[in-house]
């Protein structure tokens, strides 16, 4: 009977172990934290939805803040790798620009955030961004190719633009729909597309790095 009962006490532990979801955690900014929309509609919550209707056993952290730049990040990088998270979604540098902040400084901040976690274990999926139209087209190259060439050098899985099927090219809206009165930060409806356009990365992400 004791023995029975080891292994039962055994099993129980076994699928509990195997219950665990994966933590995965959004490391970001207003775009992601879900700026002036309900916590259920915010990025965050949208994406760890369609993952669960995936049928993906993962919870989705929202360790983001609005207005957050690099330096930010780096400053409570500790805290989130205290966490403990499966893999991170890495999603900062456009308030650097709007800042007007040394591009070298932002990837500098950045590549210590990406250490910081791949040091401790802990994957990272890097998210770009894209400046503005109306920044200099030779700014706008070198902080497009900023987020290329540190995915490169670290090996890491990239989404280039965030807010993908949100713009036109011209850095106009796709949709008025898309976006709050602000005109910057998406709307309900604009994050639904947003998380539409990232889960096919995101899933890849999981399934090559987190749960390998």
């Amino acid at each position: 009977m004791k023995k029975l009962c080891l292994l039962l006490g055994g099993l129980m532990m076994s699928v509990s172990v195997m219950a665990a979801p994966t933590k995965l955690m959004v490391f970001g900014d207003s775009l992601s934290v879900g700026y002036k929309i309900p916590e259920q509609a915010s990025f965050c919550a949208q994406l760890e939805k369609a993952l669960q209707d995936n049928k993906k056993n993962v919870v989705v952290l929202n360790y983001s803040k609005s207005g957050e730049t690099t330096a930010g990040g780096v400053a409570k990088v500790n805290e989130a790798v205290d966490v403990k998270p499966d893999g991170v979604i890495l999603e900062l540098g456009i308030n650097d620009a709007l800042e007007k902040r040394d591009l070298n400084d932002t990837n500098e901040d950045l590549q210590t955030l990406i250490s910081s976690f791949l040091d401790n274990g802990i994957p990272v999926f890097l998210v770009g961004m894209e400046v503005p139209a109306d920044a200099p087209e030779e700014y706008r190259d070198a902080f497009r190719q900023m987020y290329a060439d540190l995915a490169l050098e670290n090996e890491l899985l990239l989404y280039p633009f965030f807010m993908d099927g949100l713009w036109q090219d011209d850095g106009k809206h796709v949709s008025e729909d898309y976006f709050l009165p602000d005109g910057m930060h998406p709307s309900e409806k604009g994050v639904g597309i947003m998380v539409k356009r990232i889960l096919p990365a995101v899933q890849q992400f999981l399934y090559e790095d987190v749960e390998k």
